[in-house]
Formats: C-alpha cells, sequence, structure tokens
C-alpha cells in the first residue's frame, strides 16, 4: 500500500512537473526562455525530444530553399504543421553541444503529404502539360513549383484516406477489377511517373522526360499497393480507421448539439463534454476547441459549416466520414513526427486546394512538439493554453471532469465498447442527426 501511494505521488509529480514545462513553454517568446525551462524541468525533458517554433529564432529557417517564400504567399496550397518556418531542435546532446560550443549537426527532414484531390491532378497534369487552359491556373503552378524545386513529398495521407473506403464492402484483397482499387492503382501509377521526371529537361527544356519506363511505375506501385494493403500491417492502420470514426462520431454529436438547441456557446460546450463521455470515449482536445469556435460563429469554422439544416440529406454519413479525414489531417502529421524521431527530427506539411480544409489546418496553430525517447508518446504544444482557454469562458468544471479518475474509467469503458462493436452507434447517432437536419426530430 505504501508503495502504490508512492508511485502515485511520483506519477502525480511527473505530471505537474511536465504541466508546468508545457505551461511556460507556451509562454515563452525567445529560444533562450525555452532552453532555460528545459534545463530547469531537465529531471523530465532528459527523456524528451523537442521540436520548437519561435518568432524571435534567426537562424536560416529548416526548409530547403524557396519552400519558405511558397508557404507565406497569400492562398498557397502548401500547409505547414507548424505555426512558423522558424523552427528549432533541442535535446540534452543538442543543449551539451552548444554548451560546448561545438558545431551543432543536426539531422532534419521533411515531407509533403499530399491530399486525394491533389494526388488526382497529377494525372492531368502530365497529360495536359502545356496546354493553354491548364497551364494559368494554381494547381498547375504548385505542381510545377514540385518539379522545379526537387521537393520531398509522399502519399501516407492519400493511401490512409483510401484504405477505409477501399475495404468497407470487408473485402481484404486489393484487385483492380474494383473501380474504387483501379481509380487508386491509377493515381499511383502516375504519382511514380510524376516522380521520375528528369528535373533538368524540366526546367532547361520545358519537357517532360521520364527517368523510369511505364512498365517500372507499374512495378512500383504494384510493390507500394503491397507494401501498404498486405494483411500484417491491418493493425497499424486500424488506429487510424479507428480514430476516423472516433472523430466522425464527435462530428455528429457536435451537430446534433448545434442544430438542436438555442443554449449559449458555453452550454452547448457541456452538452459536448457529456457527449464525449457518454458516446465518443476520448477527449480530442484540438476538436473540442474546434467545436467551441464553431458555437460561438459558425462562419469561423468553415469546414463545420459544411452541413447544414435542410436541404437532400442523401450520402449524410459519407459527406461527414469526408470531413472527419480532414480533421485527422495534422495527426497523420503528428504521427509522420513521431515514427521518424529515432532517425532525424521531421517537419510536415500538407499539399491541398480545399481553402477549408487549409483554414481548419491553421485554426489551431502549433508552436511544438514534445516527443519521449524511450516510448511512442508524443505530445503536440499549441500556441493556446487549452485548461486557460476552458476556463476563461467558464468550463473549468466541466473539463475537470472530463479528466477525473472516475469519468476517464468510464470514457475507457465507452471506447472499447466503441470498438468492440465496430461503431455501430454511429447509424445510431446519424438517424438523430439526420431527422434534426430534415426539420422532423421526434418530440
Amino acid at each position: 500500500m505504501i508503495i502504490n501511494n508512492t508511485n502515485k505521488q511520483e506519477i502525480e509529480g511527473f505530471k505537474m512537473d511536465l504541466g508546468n514545462f508545457l505551461y511556460n513553454f507556451i509562454r515563452a517568446k525567445e529560444p533562450l526562455e525555452i532552453i532555460m525551462q528545459w534545463e530547469i524541468y531537465n529531471d523530465i525533458t532528459k527523456d524528451y525530444k523537442l521540436i520548437a517554433t519561435s518568432e524571435k529564432y534567426h537562424k536560416d529557417i529548416v526548409y530547403p530553399e524557396g519552400l519558405g517564400s511558397i508557404l507565406n504567399q497569400k492562398n498557397t496550397d502548401f500547409v505547414s504543421y507548424f505555426m512558423s518556418e522558424k523552427i528549432f531542435f533541442l535535446d540534452n546532446s543538442i543543449l551539451q553541444m552548444m554548451l560546448q560550443n561545438s558545431n551543432v549537426h543536426i539531422p532534419y527532414d521533411y515531407s509533403i503529404m499530399l491530399d486525394t484531390n491533389y494526388t488526382s491532378y497529377i494525372e492531368t497534369f502530365l497529360k495536359k502539360f502545356n496546354a493553354s487552359e491548364f497551364t494559368e491556373g494554381s494547381i498547375y503552378k504548385t505542381l510545377d513549383s514540385l518539379l522545379r524545386n526537387n521537393f520531398n513529398y509522399d502519399y501516407t495521407f492519400y493511401l490512409l484516406e483510401n484504405y477505409k473506403n477501399l475495404f468497407s464492402s470487408g473485402k481484404e484483397m486489393f484487385t483492380i477489377s474494383n473501380q474504387k482499387h483501379l481509380a487508386v492503382y491509377e493515381n499511383l501509377y502516375h504519382l511514380e511517373l510524376f516522380k521520375s521526371i528528369n528535373q533538368q529537361s524540366y526546367i532547361n527544356g520545358n519537357e517532360i522526360e521520364f527517368m523510369i519506363s511505364e512498365n517500372e511505375a507499374k512495378q512500383r506501385t504494384d510493390e507500394l499497393i503491397n507494401i501498404f494493403f498486405k494483411t500484417n500491417n491491418k493493425d497499424k492502420l486500424k488506429v487510424f480507421i479507428d480514430m476516423h470514426q472516433n472523430i466522425t462520431l464527435l462530428l455528429i454529436g457536435i451537430w446534433q448539439i448545434q442544430f438542436s438547441s438555442k443554449a449559449s456557446a458555453k452550454n452547448k460546450m457541456k452538452m459536448v463534454f457529456e457527449f464525449v463521455i457518454n458516446k465518443v470515449g476520448i477527449y480530442y482536445e484540438r476538436e473540442l476547441i474546434t467545436a467551441f469556435k464553431y458555437f460561438e460563429n459558425t462562419q469561423s469554422v468553415g469546414m463545420l459549416n459544411k452541413i447544414n439544416k435542410g436541404g437532400n440529406q442523401e450520402g449524410l454519413l459519407e459527406r461527414i466520414e469526408n470531413i472527419a479525414w480532414d480533421f485527422l489531417v495534422p495527426r497523420v502529421m503528428e504521427f509522420q513526427i513521431n515514427i521518424n524521431k529515432e532517425k532525424s527530427f521531421f517537419i510536415p506539411l500538407f499539399l491541398s486546394h480545399d481553402k477549408k480544409l487549409k483554414e481548419l489546418i491553421r485554426l489551431f496553430k502549433i508552436k511544438g512538439v514534445l516527443l519521449n525517447k524511450e516510448n511512442k508518446e508524443y505530445i503536440p504544444i499549441s500556441d493556446l493554453n487549452t485548461t486557460q482557454f476552458f476556463e476563461e469562458r467558464g468550463l473549468l468544471d466541466s473539463l475537470e471532469r472530463l479528466k477525473s479518475e472516475e469519468v476517464m474509467a468510464k470514457r475507457a469503458r465507452v471506447r472499447e465498447e466503441n470498438i468492440d462493436t465496430n461503431f455501430e452507434i454511429i447509424n445510431t447517432e446519424i438517424e438523430k442527426l439526420t431527422q434534426l437536419l430534415d426539420g422532423n426530430k421526434e418530440k
């Protein structure tokens, strides 16, 4: 019993110290302030690595030449995960080298994730290259930038986004005899060709010259399909599928509350907290902050404003599932940061022509990410003190209740039940939302 109490005290002390570090990190303006906090809480930070941003950081930016200026262009389709391009890295080994005045070599990398729409534009680019009706468009210019600057990009999000659609019927084999599967295959095939374009021929001669044959492109596509969709990858992919289902359910609840109540934003938010406790089980901080902003002003969150009363509600669930994928974008970028942490600091970006998606990513600004070196834990840190955010709006009691031991145990049970029942609750809740949107709410 004494050991248990001691362990509990140690855990509580750890949480308090970690919370204090995060609080001070959010408030810090200068890189030196962040370094000082890192040293003060070394008992905690020694097990972590940090990617941080600061407008007062004046060293060279980590992005390749040309990308920084593109990110700052108005209406750019490139979106960074981090709120600023002024990024620096920190852990104890880096700090030690800094103190010794050594040249600090820090391995880092970046990649740009393509969404489904951008992936499908590649084929059009290859077929209509130099066509006058296409070359003036912003999509063409963006793809042109990818080629001219030789930026890194990947298909991770595209493959994840399509996984559920491809295998929703229960079939486990990827086959091009299925039209949905064929569309994904063709997009990946054209991406492989696009990747192989000779950069010098493109820049100097304004022509497309592939460095691989069509057969080689097909072979690479086959390999990619096999790696990503093979059976033993299912457990890894299920993490994202379950997360997608959870966020789909949460979004349904947010719209249920929006369209069933004329209460204040504060009281609507209390209802969302209850929905999380009783129906979802998982506390998604980013989405709850976004929900409150939506309740305050529906026009401020264009992505949530896509669902409204009236009109034809056919395909409502599919539309919501697509929106849920958009909410997953930052979380997939966080996954990329985390899986790369052993070999390098990783900076993810996203490419999308969807204005509302770009607004959604930028709505919750990320100042840094804390990465545990010993396990899979990672902590995204926004520039917003979320506890203070809810406290100032009279919702601190609701937030603390959500995190109490008793409620957390209940939430865990709810979460497990949803997974065990393959999220049957979504069908029940979507019916309620459909009635509300149709104006036929049962009394």
